[in-house]
């Protein structure tokens, strides 16, 4: 069964998506115009066999890092060469986010060096105040307005590793419009609270810190665990899987091959579809005939499961047509340079 073709329209006006967070309804958290980032790659940005393949990797978004993975000496170096490889990483359809540093003089220095109009977000380490993303914020403006680009182009991720940040991770969260997904990083956080980093120990945080996201309407992103083995794909799809139960909408990741396995976790199957397909049909079909819940297979519908329903369709619309922009920006790219072959 295909999708309604109302699906998007229809869910756009009865989920809430798009309301400013004082009017959320509950129906829905999330923001219409939020990236599909299933997938986050982290490439080091100043090593060159990783940039030159991360095109053809097919993740939803590219993280060019300039924070942990880029030795001290060759901060300066990468910052230099962000522009350049955000426009190869970006070739195949990928969005491109930079991670920055966390001393301010650095995060400046990252700012000047990574604003732009092919870089989509930047990633902030280690954000402990509401009032650290708005002092960023600021300093973002600054340089769009010097660059020409529109105030807002480029968005935050907000990353949460410390005991002080967890605290504020509601105010956080609403610190700015820029900001537009939260994560947890889970062993910089345990460190920071003398705990071990296990599934059982970040359970309870990644729960909060999901709900966190859900009042400011923004995409929480993470796994609901870890997995030992990078060649443990079975597990790692299992994991994928379980943690969009929980709330999550994507993950970055470290290796290519988790990539795939993270794009099928967070897509929702042909099943799931079609029985929203059903639920949505069902419901417009109970409201022409004044009844607000009804029985599909054997189950009662009501208000939070069409909603449900109306989200899961939505989201798999935005997915697909990321796909064919993708494979046309592919397409087109590997007309020109051969990425698309590789």
């Amino acid at each position: 069964m295909g999708l309604p073709s109302d699906a998007e329209s229809v869910y756009e006006q009865s989920t809430g998506f798009g309301r400013p967070p004082g009017q959320h309804d509950g129906k829905a958290f999330m923001s219409v115009d939020l990236p599909i980032w299933r997938s986050l790659l982290y490439v080091p940005t100043h090593v060159e066999k990783f940039v030159a393949t991360a095109a053809t990797r097919g993740a939803d978004a590219i993280i060019l890092d300039l924070e942990d993975s880029v030795p001290p000496d060759q901060k300066a170096h990468a910052r230099t060469l962000v522009q350049s490889a955000a426009e190869r990483v970006a070739c195949a359809g990928a969005d491109v986010v930079v991670r920055i540093n966390r001393p301010l003089a650095l995060a400046v220095r990252d700012i000047e060096a990574a604003v732009g109009a092919g870089v989509a977000a930047l990633s902030l380490p280690k954000i402990e105040s509401a009032a650290h993303v708005q002092l960023l914020a600021e300093a973002v403006s600054e340089v769009e307005a010097e660059r020409g680009l529109p105030q807002g182009h480029t968005r935050f991720v907000v990353l949460i590793e410390s005991a002080l940040g967890f605290t504020a991770i509601a105010d956080i969260a609403r610190a700015s419009a820029r900001v537009v997904a939260m994560a947890l990083g889970g062993e910089d956080y345990a460190r920071d609270l003398g705990m071990d980093a296990s599934d059982e120990t970040l359970l309870l945080p990644k729960q909060q810190l999901i709900q966190a996201c859900a009042v400011a309407r923004i995409m929480p992103l993470g796994t609901m665990g870890s997995i030992a083995r990078l060649d443990d794909s079975e597990a790692y799809l299992a994991l994928g899987h379980r943690s969009r139960r929980f709330g999550y909408v994507g993950s970055s990741c470290i290796h290519p091959r988790q990539v795939p396995l993270l794009n099928e976790a967070f897509t929702p199957t042909a099943e799931e579809t079609a029985y929203a397909a059903r639920v949505v049909e069902q419901a417009a079909t109970a409201e022409r005939t004044g009844k607000g819940a009804f029985v599909l297979d054997g189950k009662m519908i009501d208000s939070p499961i069409i909603s449900r329903a109306k989200r899961l369709l939505a989201q798999q619309t935005a997915i697909e047509t990321k796909k064919k922009t993708n494979h046309e920006q592919m397409r087109v790219s590997g007309n020109r340079s051969g990425v698309g072959a590789a």
